[in-house]
């Protein structure tokens, strides 16, 4: 398992053609033991940065960090799903959120997890097309985050 980043992209969200490559790429050679994973991480638009929270404040808070981290997980199994997940500090019932942003689950995508500390995990079929997965999963990323953000992303890939 990869402790660093194998590789870096980064993109921004009107060109995002090199990082759906790598991720069809890898769901189509990774999964278990040999799987994958990609941390999406935003850019705070300037003027917006939060404050360092305290170690105190990450102990006991229900809430994750105000800049959210979206992650791309190849699928656990032959033939199993990708997962989505998004740390964010929006709080509770995060799917809720989304949908008064119009930001829904798609027909045949599950929620595996919506937890205002942990985040939330949702598993997607692997017949979408990992353009459409990434805008789903940016859009949503927009949507929980506590700060504004940029288009310009930095795509962090964790591969075998």
């Amino acid at each position: 398992m990869a402790l660093s980043p194998t590789r870096e992209i980064r993109f921004t969200e009107d060109d995002p053609s090199e990082i759906t490559a790598v991720l069809a790429e890898l769901d189509a050679t990774t999964t278990g033991s040999a799987s994958a994973w990609v941390n999406f991480v935003p850019e705070v638009e300037e003027g917006h940065e939060p404050a360092p929270r305290s170690a105190v404040g990450a102990i006991f808070s229900a809430r994750g960090d105000a800049v959210p981290l979206a992650t791309w997980t190849s699928p656990a199994k032959a033939g199993g799903r990708p997962n989505l997940g998004i740390e964010h500090g929006s709080g509770p019932k995060a799917l809720e959120k989304l949908a008064r942003y119009g930001v829904e689950l798609e027909p045949g995508w599950l929620k595996v997890a919506d937890h205002p500390r942990r985040g939330l995990v949702v598993a997607c079929p692997r017949e979408v097309e990992p353009d459409h997965v990434l805008w789903w999963l940016l859009t949503a990323t927009h949507v929980l985050s506590v700060v504004p953000l940029t288009e310009n992303w930095l795509a962090k890939v964790y591969a075998p």
